[in-house]
């Protein structure tokens, strides 16, 4: 719907970036924009305290039908193409990020219960078409690990027994944010032994039954046994 309402009307909708050109809002747009051949970008800078108005100099709204009808397209696909990250919303409720004011305490406890249940009792498995890159990508971009190493230099200057520091060091590793579509590249492009080691670790699953006798799946599977037990219907 998006699509056609660029290809028929053109742009009306700007979206958002910050300061150094990331997107704030306006990904779909954007995104959208791209695949339908749209190959310029025109920047307003504001600093927050004026609204930007987007001025279509080939519309006359008494006058052409299409200026009407871009209005509703522009309603009808914000209406329809409204979905949440839940994943994502979450991660930034734990990064601190006050979200209050958007959503009551209730609605963000829904949202938590609902991604609780969709990872741990969906029944249908969505595997995304893979393509990998022509480029192996650097394997520093595999990972973010900063957080991981702040946590590591606080447990060390720690007066705490080694004992316990190494029992943190082992824990913060679960800090450690892995970027699974970089990995899936870097793995298409790696040697054999190192995909080998890399399914060994869970980095990628090719072989779900290989990946169930490693124990991976294992839990998962006793989970959905024990929910299925005590929900027959």
């Amino acid at each position: 719907m998006l699509e056609d309402s660029l290809k028929q009307y053109g742009a009306g909708r700007s979206i958002l970036v910050d300061k150094h050109g990331r997107v704030i809002a306006g990904n779909k747009t954007l995104e959208t924009a791209i695949e339908s051949g749209f190959t310029d970008v025109e920047v307003i800078q504001t600093d927050g305290k004026k609204i930007v108005a987007v001025q279509r100099v080939d519309l006359d709204l008494l006058k052409d039908d299409s200026a009407r009808q871009l209005a509703y397209a522009d309603n009808r696909v914000s209406e329809v193409d409204l979905e949440f990250d839940s994943a994502q919303i979450l991660k930034d409720l734990d990064d601190g990020i006050d979200l209050s004011g958007l959503w009551t305490s209730d609605e963000l406890k829904d949202i938590a219960v609902d991604m609780t249940e969709d990872d741990f009792y969906t029944q249908k498995a969505e595997t995304p078409l893979y393509v990998p890159s022509d480029k192996k990508p650097d394997i520093g971009n595999l990972f973010d690990n900063v957080r991981t190493e702040e946590l590591i230099v606080n447990i060390r200057l720690s007066n705490i027994s080694q004992e316990k520091k190494d029992f943190l060091i082992l824990a913060a590793g679960r800090h450690v944010r892995f970027d699974f579509e970089q990995i899936a590249d870097y793995y298409a492009h790696s040697d054999k032994k190192t995909q080998e080691l890399m399914e060994d670790n869970a980095l990628v699953v090719v072989d779900y039954d290989k990946a169930i006798e490693k124990g991976w799946v294992r839990l998962s599977e006793k989970m959905d046994a024990q929910y299925k037990e005590e929900n027959p219907e």
